[in-house]
């Protein structure tokens, strides 16, 4: 391994970050990498197994003599909690410190009740799932909320679409329950890192995740990391205007946004409105299997509007690969192959060259998995690891 100057990687965080990636297992490995002093290396390694972040593991390769002992990050030396709230449904999760669910349950919340009522039983349901884990294993917090959030600000911004989320500081509320750093971020943001970290880290580190459920919302990967804007507002591509949208008034107060006229609200409205007696996704699944032309060209159309819309961001991002997930996108083929179809037609053929358009591999699990990663590559930055406690 080259040698670094010493005080290249001089501190107990960076020493971690170099176990946790494998760059370094044994304690000689860590002194040859960053230059640092057999003493100042095992000082380094006694306060991370002090902290239980690191466990010494199997003995390593000898070349001769004694072998060394070789370090692992230790998963098991906390957990996280996590939930990853929409407007239909929601998923809460105990993770370890690797990222992997230890507890989880899907919830029926409605958003529309408010903090008041969500957040109490959000977090009365991690208590349930840490069953006999004492509070103080709790080492970070992660939530994902259907709404505009300004995430330095640590506060949600929903203006008119969540009026009674609008202005919440979320995070202190759960401080004074579970101790511990809370990190808040858009639901559809946290499930696009989940989608990247899980499926396409190393692969495809510009890729944009469309969620199609009962809103429409956009994450966006630029470089591996999630861009989220100046305020928190990136990847609201639901509320972008389509041509021949008929005049819906959006519940953003525009008419013909996205949202209004592709997401699944929408899909089920217009066919209430052709006479169909529709109450969900799949009595809409069952007039397709039936046949049903005209249920057809409802999915059609959504998809040629979700398709234009997406084309206009491809064109202006040039992703690797566009991620289709949510309840519509789960649920209907058609869907994507229409919009795949639209994308490939109006966008570049450069910004095209390469792309794939994919439905979503994790599924709802997606939104636990972004989760834990926002509140890992928080709490187990060299930055972090090395603040005062």
């Amino acid at each position: 391994m080259p040698r670094r100057p010493a005080t290249a990687l001089a501190t107990t965080g960076e020493v971690l970050r170099l176990i946790r990636t494998g760059e370094a297992v044994t304690r000689a490995d860590i002194g040859r990498v960053t230059g640092l002093s057999r003493p100042a290396v095992s000082l380094r390694v006694t306060e991370l197994l002090d902290r239980g972040l690191v466990v010494e593991d199997t003995e390593g390769p000898s070349t001769g003599g004694r072998p060394p002992t070789r370090l692992a990050f230790n998963g098991a030396g906390g957990v996280v909690l996590v939930g990853a709230l929409g407007a239909s449904r929601t998923q809460i999760a105990v993770c370890d410190l690797a990222g992997d669910v230890l507890a989880r349950a899907d919830l029926g919340i409605d958003v529309e009740d408010g903090p008041g009522v969500v957040l109490p039983l959000v977090m009365q349901t991690w208590n349930e799932l840490l069953g006999d884990r004492p509070v103080s294993q709790v080492r970070g917090v992660g939530l994902g909320v259907p709404a505009t959030v300004e995430f330095a600000a640590r506060r949600t911004e929903s203006a008119r679409i969540m009026a009674n989320w609008t202005g919440v500081a979320i995070p202190p509320i759960i401080e004074e329950r579970f101790p511990a750093p809370v990190f808040l971020d858009n639901d559809v943001n946290v499930i696009a890192i989940g989608e990247h970290r899980a499926v396409y880290a190393g692969e495809a580190d510009d890729l944009l995740f469309i969620k199609v459920s009962t809103r429409i919302g956009a994450g966006v990967i630029a470089g591996g990391e999630i861009l989220r804007g100046a305020l928190g507002a990136a990847g609201e591509i639901g509320h972008i205007p389509v041509r021949h949208g008929g005049g819906v008034l959006c519940r953003c107060g525009n008419t013909d946004c996205l949202d209004s006229v592709a997401s699944a609200t929408s899909i089920l409205r217009t066919l209430r409105e052709r006479g169909h007696e529709v109450k969900t996704l799949a009595d809409v699944v069952a007039l397709v299997r039936g046949g049903d032309a005209g249920t057809m060209t409802v999915i059609r159309d959504a998809a040629r509007m979700l398709g234009e819309v997406i084309a206009t961001a491809v064109n202006l991002l040039n992703p690797a690969v566009v991620v289709l997930g949510g309840d519509v996108a789960e649920t209907f083929q058609p869907l994507v192959s229409g919009v795949r179809e639209v994308v490939y037609r109006r966008s570049t053929a450069l910004s095209t060259r390469n792309l794939r358009i994919e439905r979503s591999r994790l599924g709802p699990g997606a939104g636990i998995t972004g989760c834990a990663h926002m509140v890992l590559d928080h709490i187990l930055a060299p930055e972090a690891i090395d603040s005062p406690a």
